[in-house]
């Protein structure tokens, strides 16, 4: 940097005085947080997306640490008025149930966390829509008489698996639809024949991972034409061949190769959240330490009549790192990942945030939205902190280690753990995200929270379709 550029950033906190780049996380956390007190009209167009407009700002927002938990009555409401009798969310009051924002509208409920959120979801109305949507392809519809693809079959099996509503009846042929998705090129597209992209590659390959079936694909050819998406150039994954870079693939297609690391390793689809729970020695990270009594921050009304917020964001969850967690500086070798981490990470820390106001956006010279901000910041948390268990680093040490079992390298050489389970960050110490969900995209400790809270209750096909009878 020039020494004007350089107090330039440093002023505006994008550089530390160690010349390191920043995570501006206040700055995002402001931006996403008025967008759940106010929207402008330009808005109407996502009408039906209200489910994912709280998914993406509230997930973000979990990620950064700064959760508006003084809002969470309000949303977990909201989201009331949006569930139908007949089972699952609509993009709104009064709509349809749609797979895609009924996935939203759960996902949002559960990182709230909370029962007051968990119980408001009506399992067995909800699994038997599910029921209606199968399609004798082994997919499922997105909607009633809705088209059937890779999607809408992961909305529905990756809700039904976190709600413990995942039955035989519900499951029996989807990995054989899934499965003929897959391409020439080795990534899967939305149907058979489709080309194959990051969105639905992504979908198709968690959905195995689900079901436990990603050996019936084809595994090799899935990691390459995954690996072959990450640019040189920028660092960034593109969604297809021969496309441009953009910040949202690098939750789609990291995720999608940590997916891969976790299959050669387990047939668990919550493998991520297991390692990470046992290497933070099962510790309370600031983000769910939090109670729901914080008090809403004090608006007030911008130059341009935007809703806004005090800017120190004292109100909000403040940054911390997770006690037991463990930080290293991130290089192009280190990492359990089998792409570069440092690279999409210095791509989306210097190409991604919206440096005016906050949020991320796809590529330099677009526009900051919710949905950029969500999975921008989702890749970066896959890129630091996901845990694989296999260690890819030439260093000498580790590679006289390969030939030991993972329980002799952790017994003997600790500086081996640190470098397999440490978060990979790059730039200043402080970017550390909250871990994600992989498989799900919901933080780790509420997929857990989660999962828990669901695993008691009624799961089997029978007593799920007595109980929705019952409530008509």
């Amino acid at each position: 940097y020039s020494p004007e550029a350089l107090k330039k950033f440093q002023d505006g906190e994008l550089v530390n005085y160690n010349k390191e780049i920043r995570l501006l996380r206040s700055l995002h956390a402001i931006y996403l947080t008025n967008g759940l007190q106010h929207l402008s009209g330009g808005f109407v167009s996502l009408d039906a997306s209200r489910p994912w407009i709280c998914y993406w700002i509230i997930h973000a927002l979990y990620l950064l640490n700064r959760e508006p938990t003084f809002m969470y009555p309000r949303v977990i409401n909201t989201l009331k008025f949006m569930q139908n009798k007949y089972g699952g969310f609509g993009g709104g009051p009064s709509q349809i149930t749609h797979c895609a924002p009924n996935y939203a509208a759960v996902l949002t409920l559960c990182t709230i966390g909370t029962p007051a959120a968990l119980e408001v979801i009506d399992r067995p109305a909800m699994y038997g829509y599910f029921l209606s949507l199968k399609s004798p392809s082994g997919g499922f519809m997105i909607h009633t008489d809705g088209e059937v693809d890779s999607r809408g079959t992961y909305t529905v099996i990756a809700v039904a698996r976190v709600l413990n509503i995942l039955t035989k009846e519900l499951t029996e042929g989807v990995a054989d639809f899934v499965v003929r998705c897959q391409t020439y090129e080795g990534g899967f597209g939305g149907e058979p024949n489709n080309e194959a992209h990051g969105g639905y590659n992504y979908c198709a390959l968690a959905t195995l991972l689900i079901l436990k079936s990603a050996h019936l694909c084809d595994m090799e050819a899935q990691e390459n034409w995954l690996l072959r998406r990450q640019v040189k150039l920028e660092g960034g994954f593109q969604g297809r061949t021969n496309k441009l870079v953009d910040s949202c693939y690098s939750f789609w297609q990291g995720a999608a190769l940590a997916m891969c690391e976790m299959v050669k390793n387990s047939d668990s689809d919550t493998y991520d959240m297991e390692q990470y729970l046992a290497h933070t020695n099962g510790t309370t990270s600031a983000a769910d330490s939090t109670s729901n009594d914080t008090k809403p921050p004090t608006d007030h009304i911008s130059a341009d009549g935007e809703i806004g917020l005090d800017l120190d964001l004292t109100d909000l969850v403040l940054e911390e790192i997770p006690e037991g967690q463990r930080i290293r500086q991130v290089d192009d070798t280190s990492g359990t990942l089998p792409f570069n981490q440092q690279a999409l990470q210095r791509y989306i820390l210097h190409c991604a945030q919206n440096l005016e106001g906050g949020g991320m956006r796809d590529k330099p010279g677009k526009s900051r939205d919710f949905y950029h901000s969500c999975y921008a910041l989702s890749g970066l948390s896959i890129a630091q902190s996901c845990i694989t268990s296999s260690l890819k680093s030439d260093h000498p040490v580790e590679s006289a280690a390969r030939e030991q079992t993972k329980e002799e390298i952790l017994n003997a050489l600790p500086d081996i753990e640190l470098d397999w389970s440490a978060a990979q960050v790059y730039g200043d110490s402080d970017n550390l995200l909250e871990p994600t969900s992989a498989v799900f995209n919901i933080g780790l400790r509420r997929l857990h929270t989660a999962l828990e809270y669901f695993k008691g209750l009624p799961s089997d096909h029978e007593t799920l379709l007595a109980l929705h009878a019952a409530q008509r």
